[in-house]
């Protein structure tokens, strides 16, 4: 099956691997570690995108879905760094 090159499914794509890895960094207790600031969970969030943003420019050639996660990575790691 192929996959379409849409902008908006990466965008989609993007918010859900961050989503589902942020889901799964909150059952991790961050006060007791002590060395991690408030934003850690936040920005360790973000590392699968940057993979999936790499795999989809480079290994598949979905150049329109890459750019919707690279918008989502940016604007969510600008939101994290003014908001929290």
């Amino acid at each position: 099956m192929k996959i379409k090159d849409n902008f908006w499914i990466g965008l989609l794509a993007g918010a859900a691997c961050f989503g589902l890895f942020f889901l799964l960094l909150s059952l991790v207790n961050w006060e007791s570690l002590g060395a991690f600031s408030v934003r850690a969970p936040y920005l360790l969030a973000f590392i699968p995108d940057v993979v999936l943003f790499r795999m989809m420019l480079v290994k598949w050639k979905l150049d329109k879905m890459g750019r919707g996660v690279l918008a989502v990575t940016i604007l969510g790691m600008l939101m994290v760094f003014f908001l929290v």
